[in-house]
């Protein structure tokens, strides 16, 4: 033994190295946890989202839309879309690094000068507020191609331009194109109605009354929008003018390509809507990223100049209408399918809150039995019905915390689009994910709390009884034992 005492000072200084090291290693991973962890809490605190508002009654809404989505879904960006529901809510645009805004409810652009929020307009300028840029479609193209689709049709005669909001900038640029074009034929007059805003039907009897004092002189009316265009046909069919009258349209959406389909339209204007959400997203994302923006053009409104990206449009007729017509039938699908799996994704969502509150319940009244096993009969009643008192005051707060005013979900979906030809051959396939935050209505959540609670009780009843019967059978055992 007195050989091996040597060794003793080896063996304990290798046993300190060794603690050492694991020291060492314990505190590398309690390191490297703490920079995963302060890595993801980064993550969370740079998260962009962009609030995104849209006309409601636009009828191209579903194309716009789908154009930031998908685009934001490649970004890994995150869209809150807001919806009447948040009027008047001072936390609509809570988070939110920029707003793009599209014609509609202007309550939420007071909202974002009020906050600061960078404005990016979509489509149109917004009266009364500066914008940082705006998306919009070549306006002098528009009126350019309704002459050349008009010259095509006719020789002589009148030509009315439903303009729209007399104050439009776009209205203003494309009739200016529309009468230089047309110009190159004197032979050709064009007579412009104007109307104040959301007023089309003041354009619409000017041009009723022009059509009544100038019978068989007009040859064709353009219409500057849907709402102006629509109506126009309405009037024609009532006066009997289908026939005699060309009608032209400057926003093509899913109602005008069908009267192009049914002789009641001669064309119309693609002003491409997804193109033009895909490059408010672009130009939303270098905004928040404070990076330079190639834009060089610009139009001046109310609030002057405005840099503005140009979105190229072209003409829809008899002649390139299918193919046209496919491309915004898919786009409204594809937007269907969408808004369905967010449905979907909302109501599974309500579903595991209310499995993971049964689920607890259930191991409430799990641990309840293996006390009530070790007790006598009658304090293990006791305690069952204590725990069944318990479990209704943590349902009734398990869901629904109280004071609750607002109530928000992320949504993840996913879009799969497939490009075919004439033939429905598959030319291309692409895929994208989309994350969204939701605003659930409380009142929603409550009428689901409730069911679940019911159910619950329905179940902890038959739980009861199915405890008393096996309590009377397992009595019955030991009663027969004791007889044996």
């Amino acid at each position: 033994m007195k050989r091996y005492l040597w060794l003793v000072p080896f063996i304990i200084l290798s046993v300190i190295l060794t603690g050492c090291n694991m020291q060492n290693m314990l505190g590398n991973l309690m390191g490297n946890k703490e920079k995963t962890s302060s890595k993801s809490s980064q993550q969370q605190e740079e998260k962009k989202i962009i609030a995104v508002a849209l006309n409601e009654e636009d009828p191209n809404k579903a194309m716009f839309l789908l154009g930031i989505q998908e685009m934001a879904a490649k970004e890994e960006i995150e869209v809150k879309v807001l919806t009447e529901k948040e009027l008047g809510d001072s936390e609509a645009l809570k988070e939110a690094k920029i707003l793009i805004y599209q014609d509609g409810e202007q309550s939420f652009l007071k909202d974002a000068e009020k906050n600061d929020i960078p404005i990016l307009a979509l489509n149109s300028l917004p009266p009364g507020v500066k914008a940082q840029g705006v998306i919009l479609p070549d306006p002098n193209q528009v009126g350019t191609l309704m002459a050349q689709q008009i010259q095509g049709r006719i020789s002589e005669g009148q030509v009315v331009y439903l303009q729209g909001e007399s104050e439009d900038p776009l209205a203003q640029t494309s009739l200016a194109a529309l009468k230089q074009e047309s110009g190159k034929n004197s032979k050709i007059t064009i007579h412009s109605f104007a109307n104040p805003p959301e007023s089309e039907a003041i354009a619409i009897q000017g041009l009723r009354e022009h059509l009544q004092k100038n019978p068989g002189q007009v040859k064709v009316i353009c219409a500057q929008n849907e709402k102006l265009a629509s109506q126009a046909y309405e009037l024609l069919k009532s006066l009997q003018l289908t026939e005699k009258i060309y009608l032209m349209g400057g926003q093509a959406n899913p109602k005008s390509l069908q009267r192009i389909a049914s002789a009641g339209q001669i064309a119309d204007i693609d002003t491409a809507p997804y193109v033009q959400g895909v490059n408010a997203l672009q130009w939303a994302q270098k905004i928040i990223n404070k990076e330079s923006i190639d834009i060089t053009q610009s139009i001046t409104g109310d609030q002057g100049e405005v840099a503005a990206k140009i979105i190229p449009v072209k003409s829809v007729t008899a002649e390139n209408l299918s193919l046209i017509q496919k491309s915004y039938t898919k786009a409204a699908q594809a937007q269907k399918e969408l808004e369905k799996k967010q449905e979907e994704s909302q109501e599974k969502s309500a579903g595991s809150k209310g499995d993971k509150k049964s689920k607890s319940n259930g191991d409430g009244e799990s641990s309840g039995d293996e006390k009530n096993s070790k007790s006598k009969e009658g304090d293990s009643q006791s305690q069952e019905q204590e725990g069944a008192s318990s479990q209704g005051k943590e349902g009734s707060h398990g869901v629904m915390p109280e004071g609750v005013k607002k109530v928000t979900e992320k949504v993840h979906t996913e879009i799969t689009r497939e490009y075919l030809d004439e033939q429905g051959k598959v030319l291309g396939i692409e895929k994208s994910a989309n994350d969204q935050v939701r605003t659930i209505p409380p009142e929603m959540l409550l009428k689901e709390q409730q069911k679940q609670q019911d159910g619950q009780q329905g179940q902890q009843g038959t739980q009861g009884t199915q405890g008393t019967q096996g309590e009377k059978s397992s009595g019955a055992e030991k009663s027969g034992n004791k007889k044996s």
